[in-house]
């Protein structure tokens, strides 16, 4: 085999058509495009930012979070935006911004030990189709809307009123409750909004007495009835945003994390199989596939011989049609069937060694014995004969062929 046929398939000016190293190459990018691909597939849902101008905390449109958000951390407060189930961590208040139109199933799973606030929705944004991420205009949501939304959150006889107009607001907490004593002077605030119902303790009123925040009893779970205290339309006010941190600093433990889930605003990190396959513990089962692939790879890839030609599919020649004629008999299951002709073969070899003769029958087999008892011969033909006769199996073929052929030699005298 020629040294070019090692190297890779030769063009029609005797050139090498791929360059090996350009294969090789090839061969690394695809591996890597296809990896890159089924990690990023895998974790997509993970990656996205989540501003799609909703009201939650991943949205700074301006009746999303992410701004207070922000300003959290620049406190230096532990705030973190959960898209997972909290059970087992246990921060010391959970901040919940439900959608309009949520599941009551979903909220009833993510609801936590923990202190919890439950941000009511107040307004119907559209998004703003010149703005990714941004809202048009705000309009208030409609009561049967706000009533399916008071459902979900597990107050379906609350009901909530709005004040009309703009204009900044003074609440003051009521006495014996976690704010007692708290006075919040706010910024311009649009329709404010209160609620109240059965089993809801107001915890901060504003000027007419009317609860801004309120308590389900006797749980923990407070519910904030106008979210422009804490998004981001109301942090551009530095009143508005100090009310709305100091609202959250009495809800919480002093020194405690803070936790905004957006699972319910669907930015749940779900657990697949092939997420399992690139974390802990099974991350490690994972490389181990990729070291063998790669060790498999290089095995394949260093040749340790010369490629072997590939033989044709009917064979040419003498021998291959012997072959060929040998095993259809085989398959025929003729072999004993061939004794007869064989012996034939070699009396005919034997006469013409010995001058030829005219005789036939049963003349030409007393002439073979005498001539076998003259040279000695171990077998004569017609015990011979009476042996082929008797063949039913290969195995009795055998014999007989060997005996054949030895008398054949004795009669001529041949070497081996």
């Amino acid at each position: 085999m020629s040294d070019a046929s090692l190297e890779g398939p030769i063009a029609a000016d005797g050139g090498v058509l791929f360059s090996p190293k350009v294969v090789l190459g090839m061969i690394l990018a695809g591996v890597f495009a296809f990896s890159t691909f089924a990690v990023l597939s895998t974790y997509a849902p993970d990656l996205q930012s989540g501003d799609n101008g909703q009201g939650h905390a991943l949205s700074k449109s301006a009746v999303g979070y992410a701004g207070l958000v922000q300003l959290l951390r620049a406190r230096g407060d532990p705030v973190i935006v959960s898209r997972r189930n909290l059970s087992g961590e246990e921060p010391s208040l959970v901040v919940f911004t439900p959608n309009m139109g949520g599941s009551r199933d979903a909220y009833q799973k993510a609801q936590l030990s923990s202190r919890t606030l439950v941000v009511l929705p107040k307004w119907g944004a559209p998004p703003d189709p010149r703005h990714p991420g941004w809202v048009g205009a705000l309009d208030l949501a409609p009561d049967a809307i706000m009533a399916d939304a008071l459902k979900v959150v597990g107050i379906p006889k609350a009901a909530l009123a709005a004040r009309k107009g703009l204009a900044n607001a003074r609440l003051v907490g009521v006495a014996g409750t976690v704010a007692e004593g708290l006075v919040l002077e706010t910024g311009p605030i649009r329709d404010l909004r209160a609620v109240s119902g059965p089993g809801l303790q107001p915890v901060i009123v504003d000027a007419q007495g009317r609860a801004i925040l309120a308590r389900r009893l006797p749980t923990d779970t407070y519910f904030l009835a106008d979210p422009d205290l804490l998004n981001t339309m109301g942090m551009k006010d530095i009143r508005t945003a100090r009310s709305g941190v100091a609202i959250l600093d009495n809800l919480r433990k002093p020194q405690g994390s803070m936790a905004f889930d957006v699972t319910l605003n669907g930015f749940t990190r779900s657990r697949t199989a092939l997420k399992l396959a690139f974390e802990p513990p099974l991350v490690g089962a994972t490389l181990c596939l990729v070291a063998a692939a790669l060790l498999m790879g290089l095995h394949a890839a260093a040749r340790f011989r010369a490629v072997r030609r590939g033989e044709r599919a009917l064979a040419l020649g003498n021998g291959a049609l012997i072959d060929n004629s040998a095993g259809l008999i085989r398959m025929a299951k003729r072999e004993p069937a061939m004794a007869p002709r064989y012996a034939e073969l070699q009396r005919a070899a034997a006469v013409r060694a010995m001058g030829g003769s005219r005789l036939s029958g049963q003349a030409l087999t007393d002439f073979l014995d005498r001539q076998g008892s003259r040279f000695a011969a171990t077998d004569s033909v017609s015990s011979l004969d009476n042996e082929t006769r008797a063949v039913r199996s290969p195995s009795d073929l055998m014999k007989v062929a060997a005996k054949w052929y030895q008398w054949r030699l004795e009669m001529t005298r041949e070497r081996r």
